[in-house]
């Protein structure tokens, strides 16, 4: 049986703009990019050697620190 696909679809238009809002502390669009990785996140979590949640809350905190990093 196949997987279902739950991609979510955005342009790279709105993909910069939420990234440019996330950079400018707007919490919305941070929780927006946030949703949008989620499964990404979740399934990477799981090749690290730590427990799932605590690699999860790394990869967070490394995207968060990304998003503002001054250039």
């Amino acid at each position: 049986m196949e997987e279902k696909n739950d991609q979510t679809d955005i342009t790279n238009a709105d993909f910069n703009a939420l990234i440019a809002a996330a950079k400018n502390k707007d919490q919305d669009a941070t929780l927006r990019l946030i949703e949008l990785f989620k499964k990404d996140i979740q399934h990477i979590s799981r090749f690290i050697y730590l427990p799932t949640e605590e690699a999860t809350s790394e990869i967070l905190v490394e995207f968060l620190e990304f998003l503002h990093r001054e250039k």
